[in-house]
């Protein structure tokens, strides 16, 4: 599972923590154009070669399927490691489904 020192990517429970965080990465992996086993938790953005125009494409596909915005923003572009991103989305769609 991506996240570890004790960040959580959505809050839930273990096992549907570690759904989301399996969508997560299919998502990025399918919209970014990248290998799935390039995604490791330790791995750097830029070592898997992100774009900002990645980030959009990955923002919207979490949109459509979380109904949540995930507009890029300077928070996502600070993302310096693959589990950052991932841990970031997961509380965005976390507060996302609070507030509904």
């Amino acid at each position: 599972m991506i996240p570890d020192d004790g960040e959580k990517a959505g809050g839930g429970t273990g096992d549907q923590e570690a759904g989301l965080v399996a969508r997560l990465l299919e998502i990025i992996a399918v919209e970014g154009l990248i290998k799935p086993e390039l995604l490791d938790s330790r791995a750097t953005v830029d070592d898997v070669g992100f774009t900002i125009d990645d980030l959009t494409l990955i923002g919207n596909a979490i949109e459509r399927e979380f109904d949540c915005d995930m507009m890029p923003d300077e928070a996502m572009q600070q993302c310096r490691t693959v589990r950052e991103l991932v841990v970031l989305i997961g509380r965005r769609i976390q507060s996302a489904r609070a507030a509904d």
